[in-house]
């Protein structure tokens, strides 16, 4: 390491490497155990294209309770073949193989066709004081994909990303840990592709060739190396198995899919039902009002202010009237108050709920409240005491919790006083007696489980509705328990740049209900910006405007009438567009696949849409390319193989090809693929156009937009709002569209399920040919055109 001015050069311990095999074991069913010389291997096949790698310098292995993957005897037993030579010993699946050399113990995987990926390199595996790693081949023309919540741009080879949950208050396109630690990434070639999930909650990091081009280092503070290595080819197949591993996301109630209004804060009942009012008034369609912080009695978790709040039940009521749901912030930290009839503080002291230090001390730090203590959310006992305290909410009608400051976010000092940022002290006890371990192990985990305590809580309290949770903080399997926003980003364009490609790398990393604040949370949007966020906005699985206290109004209709058009217009499109996009919901929550997702997921072979982060596609079918700068009125759009279609004009294209659209301010440039297929709620005529919220009225009359070529698509509905999906009670129809000579073909499956769908009009249009109409009751049709 050279030396810098005003740092002395450190010298790198050395790292002990995985000495050869001694010899293996075959009497597990899933498993084969290498014992060497210094250390303990542990190769276990899960599934034909899943693999666990599991290395101990001790030669013991530990299982974690509080371990996010599906445990190995939860697999079914799959057959391979184990193959031994005096070089190496190799497992083979029907998918793979797996090479363990004899003499350096490295693991090399190779597919069907014996291309080579995920493989060790010359120094395999090692630790030294405090740490673990593995060091793995980069191979040529690969590349790098998801690392969870991350800035810059799409492809992260070349870079270091740790994996630590922060506060990552003032974040840019050069931060490093943030929100979130999900420590998984898809690796990428022209011909095939695979996933490493790294299994530790401590302190973790990948180096993907940053210090040496070819060689990825990843490194955790955990005394075991513990990786799952997953098959592909493609993307599709990675995140199916990975989801698999780690659990996949509930089904959203289809109201979370409306747009959601938000700010720091709406600071009275009387601010929030004039917000209200202004949204029916200007009939802008909105579903949720979101109250942060200032709803609280003096910051105080699961209380209202009486003076700006005084009849939360009522407004609550009222509002659910007018259409709109209440979602409500709650922090982990808890206001120290002793002898003040605090209930949540009285309570959690006289169970000893709160985290301690090692030497039995309470922990405290200061957040909102000023002093506060916090949840030892570790423990089941406590999850399931915080989980009850939302009765309090759910009991006047609150349909929503809004998980922040859960990192957790500490100050080491009064808010305004300065002071570091801290955490709980690393050896500070977590968990349950008789399974203890240390903050040093679990900080990763705080904000999942805080989530997890809130959606089972919710799940207990609103036992026949869908609850929707939101969540700054989390890990690896933080989908199974709530929607994720990208946390404080800032009025600026280069953030509205930087949202796509963070949101579709947490698509490729297994969490798909996610969105970024539109026009940005601090700082001031121009008109401009925001109206150009708002179209961005409309693709987000999570469709929420927020702002900060210190900043101008953020509301679609403060930035004049032109801004106020284009927010209406494409807010009444998102609306227009919900039965697409809640049959992707349905497929996120079903196979794991992302909702926003970057090109290079349906096109894996091309090799022009591995850095193109500044489009994306809604489904397979709907791609945008959004403008990003001002000024900007014309932008280069690539097209991959296919036929392509102006979702606005129906112009044609043929790729692969880059085209310039023309894109004034109340233009996004949108395409779909020849064959495409998409959902539409149509505007009944004899009612207002577009739906103000979700649950305005029943969807009575579809319209299915065709775009000629080749392509299928399923669509499903339930009742959006209940769990009877889960007992067999939806519905799903089959879409296919084909040629045949000059004419297009349009099969309609009968309808599928148990849910009950009333007579409806439903309109096929074949773009650019023509519209066919007919009473759809559910039976089998086929339409010429």
């Amino acid at each position: 390491m050279p030396q810098y001015f005003g740092k002395l050069q450190t010298t790198e311990q050395p790292w002990s490497i995985i000495g050869s095999v001694q010899s293996i074991d075959k009497t597990d069913d899933r498993a084969i155990h290498f014992n060497c010389t210094n250390s303990a291997l542990k190769i276990s096949i899960l599934a034909p294209n899943l693999i666990r790698v599991r290395m101990s310098p001790t030669g013991e292995f530990k299982d974690r309770s509080h371990s996010v993957t599906l445990p190995d005897e939860q697999w079914e037993i799959v057959p391979f073949e184990v193959r031994e030579t005096d070089e190496k010993i190799e497992i083979e699946t029907a998918q793979i193989t797996v090479s363990v050399k004899r003499d350096r113990t490295s693991i090399e995987c190779f597919d069907k066709s014996g291309k080579p990926f995920a493989s060790d390199c010359d120094r395999p595996m090692g630790w030294r004081a405090g740490a673990t790693a593995a060091w793995k081949r980069i191979e040529t023309d690969e590349h790098f994909y998801g690392f969870g919540q991350r800035t810059g741009f799409l492809d992260k080879l070349s870079e270091v990303k740790t994996n630590w949950t922060i506060d990552a208050l003032d974040y840019n396109s050069q931060t490093d840990e943030m929100y979130q630690a999900i420590a998984f990434y898809i690796a990428l070639n022209p011909d095939r592709a695979y996933g490493i999930f790294f299994n530790t909650t401590f302190w973790s990091q990948f180096d993907i060739g940053a210090e040496t081009p070819g060689v990825l280092r990843m490194e955790t503070r955990d005394a075991e190396l513990d990786y799952y290595i997953i098959y592909g080819p493609e993307p599709a197949q990675i995140l199916a198995t990975y989801t698999q591993l780690t659990g996949r996301m509930p089904l959203a109630p289809k109201w979370a899919l409306g747009y959601h209004q938000c700010r720091w804060s709406y600071e009275s009942e009387d601010v929030v039902r004039e917000l209200a009012k202004e949204f029916r008034d200007r009939a802008i369609p909105c579903d949720v009002i979101h109250l942060d912080i200032d709803y609280m009695r003096g910051y105080r978790v699961f209380t209202w202010s009486p003076k700006r709040f005084p009849d939360p039940a009522k407004l609550i009521a009222d509002l659910k009237a007018a259409g709109f749901k209440v979602v409500t912030i709650i922090d982990p930290g808890v206001k120290y108050e002793p002898e003040a009839d605090y209930e949540i503080f009285d309570r959690g002291v006289e169970n000893d709920y709160f985290v301690r230090t090692a030497d039995g001390k309470l922990f405290h730090g200061y957040v909102w409240p000023d002093k506060a203590v916090f949840p030892d959310f570790m423990r089941p006992d406590v999850r399931q005491w915080w989980g009850e305290l939302h009765k309090s909410l759910t009991d006047i009608g609150v349909a929503g919790i809004w998980n922040d400051m859960n990192e957790p976010a500490i100050a080491e000092r009064p808010f305004g006083d300065g002071g570091e940022h801290i955490w709980f002290p690393l050896d500070a006890p977590q968990g349950p007696d008789g399974d203890r371990t240390t903050h040093a192990e679990t900080h990763n985990l705080y904000g999942l489980m805080m989530a997890k305590a809130c959606a089972e809580g919710l799940q207990k309290l609103r036992a026949n509705d869908r609850s929707f949770v939101l969540t700054r903080s989390g890990f690896a399997g933080v989908q199974r328990y709530s929607s994720v926003w990208m946390g404080d980003n800032q009025s600026l364009w280069d953030h509205l740049e930087m949202s796509l490609p963070m949101l579709c790398n947490m698509g490729l990393s297994g969490v798909a209900f996610v969105g970024c604040d539109i026009g940005g949370f601090a700082g001031n949007a121009t008109a401009e910006l925001f109206a150009r966020w708002m179209q961005v906005g409309m693709l987000y699985p999570l469709m929420r405007g927020h702002s900060a206290m210190t900043t101008a109004q953020h509301e679609p209709w403060v930035f004049g009438d032109r801004t106020e058009q284009i927010c209406r217009e494409y807010i009444n499109l998102r609306y227009q567009l919900l039965p697409y996009i809640y049959t992707l919901f349905w497929e996120a929550a079903t196979t794991g696949t992302p909702i926003l997702r970057p090109l290079l997921y349906h096109f894996a072979g091309d090799r022009t849409t591995y850095h193109l982060y500044d489009q994306v596609l809604l489904g397979p079918s709907l791609m945008a390319a959004p403008v990003y700068r001002p000024g900007v009125e014309h932008r280069a759009v690539y097209l991959p193989q296919g036929t392509w279609y102006d979702w606005w004009t129906g112009e044609c294209y043929h790729g692969p090809t880059h085209i310039l659209a023309h894109a004034p301010l109340e233009r996004m440039p949108l395409y779909v693929r020849g064959g495409g297929i998409i959902a539409l709620a149509k505007p009944s005529k004899r009612i207002a156009p577009v739906r103000q919220f979700v649950s305005e009225r029943a969807i009575d009359s579809l319209k299915m937009r065709i775009w000629p070529g080749t392509g299928e698509w399923t669509l499903y509905e339930d009742d959006g709002h209940s769990f009877e999906h889960e007992k067999g009670v939806w519905a799903t129809t089959n879409y296919n569209v084909y040629l045949e000579g000059e004419k297009v073909i349009v099969e309609i499956a009968a309808w599928e399920g148990e849910f009950a769908i009333s007579e409806r009009e439903v309109t096929v249009e074949v773009v650019g040919i023509g519209e066919q109409q007919f009473t759809d009751d559910g039976t089998v049709r086929r339409l010429i055109f």
